[in-house]
Protein backbone atom coordinates (compact mmCIF):
# COMPACT_ATOMS: atom_id res chain seq x y z
CA UNK A 1 0.00 0.00 0.00
CA UNK A 2 1.15 3.77 -0.50
CA UNK A 3 2.73 5.16 2.40
CA UNK A 4 0.71 8.70 3.63
CA UNK A 5 3.31 10.85 1.99
CA UNK A 6 3.05 9.24 -1.21
CA UNK A 7 -1.15 9.24 -0.85
CA UNK A 8 -1.26 12.95 0.44
CA UNK A 9 1.98 14.93 -0.96
CA UNK A 10 0.56 18.37 -1.35
CA UNK A 11 0.91 19.50 -4.69
CA UNK A 12 2.87 22.65 -5.44
CA UNK A 13 3.40 23.73 -9.36
CA UNK A 14 7.40 23.06 -8.98
CA UNK A 15 6.70 19.27 -8.01
CA UNK A 16 4.62 19.12 -11.44
CA UNK A 17 5.63 16.76 -14.12
CA UNK A 18 4.41 16.20 -17.35
CA UNK A 19 3.01 13.09 -19.60
CA UNK A 20 6.32 13.90 -21.65
CA UNK A 21 8.77 13.66 -18.44
CA UNK A 22 6.67 10.56 -17.68
CA UNK A 23 7.51 9.28 -21.05
CA UNK A 24 10.93 10.12 -21.10
CA UNK A 25 11.95 8.44 -18.12
CA UNK A 26 9.94 5.34 -19.33
CA UNK A 27 12.22 5.27 -22.55
CA UNK A 28 15.28 5.98 -20.80
CA UNK A 29 14.86 2.83 -18.23
CA UNK A 30 13.83 0.93 -21.51
CA UNK A 31 16.80 2.22 -23.88
CA UNK A 32 19.16 1.08 -20.00
CA UNK A 33 17.64 -2.47 -19.84
CA UNK A 34 17.88 -3.01 -23.63
CA UNK A 35 21.82 -1.96 -23.79
CA UNK A 36 22.26 -4.02 -20.77
CA UNK A 37 23.00 -0.78 -18.62
CA UNK A 38 20.16 -1.29 -16.26
CA UNK A 39 19.47 -4.85 -14.30
CA UNK A 40 16.72 -5.76 -12.24
CA UNK A 41 16.52 -2.73 -10.24
CA UNK A 42 14.16 -1.36 -13.10
CA UNK A 43 11.49 -3.17 -11.45
CA UNK A 44 11.99 -0.16 -8.59
CA UNK A 45 12.64 2.15 -10.56
CA UNK A 46 9.79 1.91 -12.98
CA UNK A 47 7.45 1.22 -9.78
CA UNK A 48 8.31 4.79 -8.26
CA UNK A 49 7.60 6.73 -11.92
CA UNK A 50 4.65 5.06 -12.11
CA UNK A 51 3.50 6.09 -8.49
CA UNK A 52 4.83 9.53 -8.64
CA UNK A 53 3.66 10.60 -12.12
CA UNK A 54 0.49 9.38 -11.26
CA UNK A 55 -0.05 11.05 -7.92
CA UNK A 56 1.09 14.19 -9.45
CA UNK A 57 -2.00 13.56 -12.07
CA UNK A 58 -4.16 12.75 -9.71
CA UNK A 59 -2.89 16.32 -7.65
CA UNK A 60 -2.61 18.48 -10.21
CA UNK A 61 -6.34 17.29 -11.24
CA UNK A 62 -7.56 18.38 -7.53
CA UNK A 63 -5.46 21.34 -7.63
CA UNK A 64 -6.97 22.55 -11.00
CA UNK A 65 -10.68 22.02 -9.50
CA UNK A 66 -9.61 25.03 -6.74
CA UNK A 67 -8.67 22.60 -3.96
CA UNK A 68 -5.95 22.26 -1.85
CA UNK A 69 -4.40 20.14 0.73
CA UNK A 70 -4.62 16.42 1.27
CA UNK A 71 -6.36 14.52 -1.35
CA UNK A 72 -9.17 13.20 0.38
CA UNK A 73 -10.45 9.62 1.21
CA UNK A 74 -12.18 8.97 -1.99
CA UNK A 75 -9.77 10.54 -4.20
CA UNK A 76 -6.52 8.54 -2.33
CA UNK A 77 -8.57 5.23 -2.74
CA UNK A 78 -8.98 5.25 -6.34
CA UNK A 79 -5.05 6.50 -6.78
CA UNK A 80 -3.99 3.75 -4.76
CA UNK A 81 -5.78 1.55 -6.73
CA UNK A 82 -4.83 2.48 -10.07
CA UNK A 83 -1.16 2.72 -8.75
CA UNK A 84 -1.60 -1.24 -7.41
CA UNK A 85 -2.83 -2.17 -11.25
CA UNK A 86 -0.02 -0.44 -12.98
CA UNK A 87 2.62 -2.21 -10.94
CA UNK A 88 1.04 -5.67 -11.89
CA UNK A 89 2.14 -5.35 -15.58
CA UNK A 90 6.05 -3.84 -14.64
CA UNK A 91 7.37 -7.63 -14.38
CA UNK A 92 6.34 -8.82 -18.17
CA UNK A 93 7.18 -5.51 -19.21
CA UNK A 94 10.93 -6.02 -18.06
CA UNK A 95 11.18 -9.79 -18.76
CA UNK A 96 9.95 -8.34 -22.10
CA UNK A 97 12.87 -5.90 -22.72
CA UNK A 98 15.35 -8.56 -21.44
CA UNK A 99 14.26 -11.09 -24.37
CA UNK A 100 13.97 -8.85 -26.93
CA UNK A 101 17.85 -7.32 -25.96
CA UNK A 102 18.85 -11.61 -25.80
CA UNK A 103 16.76 -12.44 -29.12
CA UNK A 104 18.24 -8.93 -31.16
CA UNK A 105 14.77 -7.99 -31.98
CA UNK A 106 14.09 -4.10 -32.19
CA UNK A 107 13.90 -1.86 -29.27
CA UNK A 108 10.80 0.19 -31.45
CA UNK A 109 7.95 -1.54 -29.89
CA UNK A 110 9.03 -1.25 -26.58
CA UNK A 111 9.53 2.21 -26.96
CA UNK A 112 6.28 2.39 -28.68
CA UNK A 113 5.04 0.50 -25.43
CA UNK A 114 7.05 3.22 -22.96
CA UNK A 115 4.21 5.95 -25.08
CA UNK A 116 0.97 4.03 -23.92
CA UNK A 117 2.25 3.28 -19.98
CA UNK A 118 3.23 7.58 -20.20
CA UNK A 119 -0.85 7.86 -21.41
CA UNK A 120 -1.27 6.80 -17.54
CA UNK A 121 -0.52 10.29 -16.30
CA UNK A 122 -3.36 11.46 -18.78
CA UNK A 123 -6.25 8.72 -17.64
CA UNK A 124 -4.93 9.24 -14.16
CA UNK A 125 -6.08 13.20 -14.58
CA UNK A 126 -9.05 12.60 -16.34
CA UNK A 127 -10.22 9.96 -13.89
CA UNK A 128 -9.37 12.27 -10.99
CA UNK A 129 -11.31 14.78 -12.41
CA UNK A 130 -14.14 12.99 -12.52
CA UNK A 131 -14.69 11.85 -9.77
CA UNK A 132 -14.50 15.33 -8.23
CA UNK A 133 -17.57 16.17 -10.54
CA UNK A 134 -19.01 13.10 -9.50
CA UNK A 135 -18.69 14.11 -5.85
CA UNK A 136 -20.00 17.73 -6.53
CA UNK A 137 -22.89 16.57 -8.47
CA UNK A 138 -21.59 18.07 -12.15
CA UNK A 139 -21.54 17.27 -15.28
CA UNK A 140 -19.14 15.94 -18.08
CA UNK A 141 -18.77 16.20 -21.83
CA UNK A 142 -16.65 14.16 -24.05
CA UNK A 143 -13.99 15.56 -25.83
CA UNK A 144 -11.95 14.09 -28.62
CA UNK A 145 -8.30 14.93 -28.19
CA UNK A 146 -5.17 14.77 -31.20
CA UNK A 147 -5.63 11.45 -32.03
CA UNK A 148 -7.29 9.40 -34.66
CA UNK A 149 -10.54 8.55 -33.22
CA UNK A 150 -12.54 5.71 -33.25
CA UNK A 151 -16.15 5.18 -34.39
CA UNK A 152 -17.05 5.13 -30.34
CA UNK A 153 -15.19 8.68 -29.25
CA UNK A 154 -16.25 10.00 -32.27
CA UNK A 155 -20.06 9.40 -31.52
CA UNK A 156 -19.82 9.88 -27.78
CA UNK A 157 -17.87 13.39 -28.55
CA UNK A 158 -20.09 16.36 -27.30
CA UNK A 159 -22.44 14.76 -24.96
CA UNK A 160 -23.17 16.21 -21.83
CA UNK A 161 -24.08 13.61 -19.05
CA UNK A 162 -23.93 13.70 -15.08
CA UNK A 163 -20.78 12.32 -13.61
CA UNK A 164 -22.43 9.58 -11.57
CA UNK A 165 -24.14 8.94 -15.00
CA UNK A 166 -20.84 8.36 -17.20
CA UNK A 167 -19.42 6.80 -14.14
CA UNK A 168 -22.27 4.10 -13.49
CA UNK A 169 -22.14 3.31 -17.68
CA UNK A 170 -18.52 2.78 -16.92
CA UNK A 171 -17.33 4.91 -19.43
CA UNK A 172 -14.66 6.70 -19.75
CA UNK A 173 -11.43 7.58 -21.72
CA UNK A 174 -8.04 5.81 -22.27
CA UNK A 175 -8.18 2.99 -19.32
CA UNK A 176 -7.00 0.29 -21.88
CA UNK A 177 -7.69 -2.48 -22.28
CA UNK A 178 -11.20 -0.47 -22.46
CA UNK A 179 -13.72 -2.61 -23.91
CA UNK A 180 -16.54 0.34 -24.04
CA UNK A 181 -14.22 1.77 -26.81
CA UNK A 182 -13.61 0.74 -30.29
CA UNK A 183 -10.14 1.80 -29.58
CA UNK A 184 -9.44 -0.09 -26.49
CA UNK A 185 -8.13 3.14 -25.28
CA UNK A 186 -4.49 2.43 -26.26
CA UNK A 187 -3.78 5.92 -27.62
CA UNK A 188 -7.20 7.67 -26.72
CA UNK A 189 -6.46 11.39 -26.19
CA UNK A 190 -9.90 11.78 -25.28
CA UNK A 191 -11.26 13.56 -22.19
CA UNK A 192 -14.49 13.77 -19.97
CA UNK A 193 -14.27 17.74 -18.90
CA UNK A 194 -16.40 19.36 -16.60
CA UNK A 195 -19.44 21.52 -17.85
CA UNK A 196 -21.70 24.32 -17.29
CA UNK A 197 -22.99 22.83 -20.37
CA UNK A 198 -26.73 21.47 -20.11
CA UNK A 199 -27.22 17.93 -20.02
CA UNK A 200 -27.88 16.44 -23.09
CA UNK A 201 -31.27 14.98 -24.14
CA UNK A 202 -31.88 11.60 -23.26
CA UNK A 203 -28.04 11.53 -22.36
CA UNK A 204 -27.77 7.95 -20.53
CA UNK A 205 -29.85 6.66 -23.19
CA UNK A 206 -27.57 7.92 -26.08
CA UNK A 207 -24.29 6.97 -24.46
CA UNK A 208 -26.38 3.39 -23.77
CA UNK A 209 -26.65 3.12 -27.92
CA UNK A 210 -23.71 3.76 -28.69
CA UNK A 211 -21.91 1.36 -26.38
CA UNK A 212 -24.83 -1.34 -27.92
CA UNK A 213 -22.89 -0.29 -31.83
CA UNK A 214 -19.30 -1.88 -30.41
Amino acid sequence: LLSNKARFMLYTPEACKTIGYMQSQIEGLVRGVYTGNVGGEFIDVMANVISGQLTQAYQLAYADEGFGGQLPDYLASSLETMILNQYDFVDAFFRDIVDARIDGTPIDPLLARASMWANRYNEAYNQAVALITKEMGGRLVWNYGEAEHCKTCLSLNGIVAFASEWDTLGVHPQGAPNSKLECGGWKCQCSLTPTTKRRSPNAYGRIEAILLER
